[in-house]
């Protein structure tokens, strides 16, 4: 049933309170829906649940959609982007009622437990809403991949481990262990791994590092040290997984994408963050247009900058820029090297995609070319919509 105008002014009225308290009530959801059906930690990243990127991400939508509940097809990129990661991790319409009943008892016991029908129904009339935005797109995304079998998880065997840069950073190829058809992607597409560990699923999403070849899969992976957050399938992958072993893939997936018109492009990444950036410019490369690329790649030392020696064959002096942190000023390279027409694409740490938009800003970039890809829930970087505080731990 569609909203109707009453629940929309209701939806208005208790939207501000969703805009202060958005993640501290989908924190509730998930910490009461993972004790009731923990199997659905199994498509979830838990690293996300423990660090709050995936409660704060559903808080945004939520925000977002009421916001805009009546022209929701100003959405539809960040709808698509979020259903490409669900058709991933295989979500299914099952599995939308489940987080919907949580959703309302969140709101319910933020609220105090008063069990206000109009205001929970208005909610729940509003999120049924944005469900089936997510369902049909979902759909016709497994559509696309074909039989059941092609929809899921597929084992994959490692055929090449190799370590590529200090980090380490260490790439996997892979190929499918069943025979069957390798799935074409294009350059800005992830695949994303499942692995076992303690009895338990872990899921990760890794940018493809290659240009699809009809036969294997190519990921590169940083193992991080010394962080308390660091993601479960990195490590295991880089400490235990070796050549012969199985994984278990979901074929390619995921909206970020070249700018087809562009004159221009600005790649800036940091770290492992230009994994997803290396497609890309071979994409170009391979299209006759390295001559307008640019690529400001910030490491900690130079013998971090995987990729280099590929970079360097492709791109100019003028073209390719390594930046050691307390060397050199990103700022200055950023402001001599962006002009009107260049479409910039980010990927990094929040702290660092917030800085370098910060110095766009000061020379007068308008955001709309600017494009970022992070190793997070996507809506969890927008700003200026719900407060990014909670108490609660979801994990």
């Amino acid at each position: 049933m569609p909203v109707t105008e009453e629940q929309k002014q209701i939806l208005k009225t208790t939207s501000p309170i969703f805009k202060e308290n958005g993640k501290e009530i989908t924190s509730i959801l998930y910490k009461h829906m993972f004790a009731d059906h923990p199997e659905l930690l199994n498509i979830f990243n838990r690293t996300n649940q423990k660090n709050g990127t995936q409660p704060f991400a559903l808080a945004n939508t939520m925000y977002l959609a009421i916001e805009n509940i009546d022209h929701l097809d100003v959405l539809l990129p960040q709808f698509l982007l979020i259903s490409h990661k669900h058709r991933a991790s295989t979500v299914q319409p099952e599995h939308y009622p489940i987080l919907g009943k949580y959703l309302l008892i969140a709101i319910d016991e933020f609220l105090g437990g008063m069990g206000d029908p109009d205001i929970l129904g208005a909610w729940s009339a509003a999120y049924n809403m944005i469900v089936t935005i997510f369902i049909n797109i979902e759909k016709r995304l497994y559509n696309e991949l074909g039989d059941k079998s092609e929809q899921g998880f597929i084992p994959f065997t490692i055929t090449k481990k190799e370590i590529i840069a200090s980090g380490p950073i260490v790439a996997f190829t892979m190929e499918r262990r069943d025979g069957g058809k390798m799935r074409d992607y294009h350059s800005g597409q992830y695949i994303t791994i499942r692995i076992k560990k303690d009895g338990l699923y872990h899921i990760r999403y890794y940018s493809l590092i290659e240009l699809f070849n009809g036969k294997t899969y190519r990921i590169a992976i940083k193992q991080e040290k010394n962080n308390e957050s660091k993601g479960v399938v990195s490590t295991e992958l880089i400490e235990k997984y070796k050549v012969g072993d199985t994984l278990s893939v979901s074929l390619p997936a995921g909206t970020y994408t070249l700018i087809p018109d562009a004159k221009h492009h600005l790649f800036i990444a940091s770290g492992i963050g230009i994994s997803v950036f290396s497609s890309m410019i071979l994409d170009l490369h391979k299209q006759g247009k390295s001559d307008i690329v640019t690529l400001i790649h910030c490491v900690l030392t130079e013998d971090q900058a995987v990729f280099a020696d590929q970079m360097h064959k492709i791109l100019t002096k003028n073209q390719y820029y390594i930046l050691l942190q307390g060397k050199h000023l990103l700022q200055v390279t950023i402001t001599k090297t962006v002009t009107p027409k260049t479409h910039v694409y980010l990927c990094g740490s929040v702290t660092f995609m917030d800085k370098v938009e910060d110095y766009l800003g000061q020379c007068g970039h308008p955001f709309s070319q600017v494009h970022k890809e992070a190793f997070q829930p996507s809506l969890s970087l927008i700003k200026d919509a719900v407060k990014n505080q909670s108490t609660t731990k979801p994990l």
